[in-house]
């Protein structure tokens, strides 16, 4: 394994969530793509065809990471604006359920504990 694949191989596994996505992404399509770049030199008809659908691969891939992620940023926005509706319309009643909540974990965890 060559000095830049356990490089991009260690930047990957140090994220967590949705920034280890990101990255294991990065490594997999910057991978791909340094494997075209190898392999550019070859000349057999063969090989080429396939360079050629692994690049269109690559960037309908590339495009549907980014179409994505632009989905679920637009579903958290929107949920943040309902959320924060709510809040704004209703506070006694999320002061109720936040209360009600906390008290069943509390609850649950003193049961818990006591059970040990």
């Amino acid at each position: 394994m060559d000095t830049r694949s356990e490089t991009l191989g260690s930047e990957a596994n140090m994220g967590s969530g949705s920034n280890g996505s990101a990255a294991q992404f990065k490594e997999l399509f910057d991978g791909v793509d340094d494997l075209i770049h190898r392999i550019a030199d070859v000349q057999s008809p063969e090989i080429q065809k396939i360079r050629a659908k692994a690049r269109v691969a690559l960037g309908a891939a590339r495009s549907a990471v980014k179409d994505s992620a632009a989905h679920v940023g637009r579903q958290a926005r929107q949920l943040a604006s309902t959320t924060d509706g709510y809040v704004r319309e209703s506070p006694w009643q999320v002061i109720a359920l936040a209360t009600t909540i906390g008290l069943l974990a509390g609850i649950a965890i003193g049961r818990r504990g006591a059970g040990n």
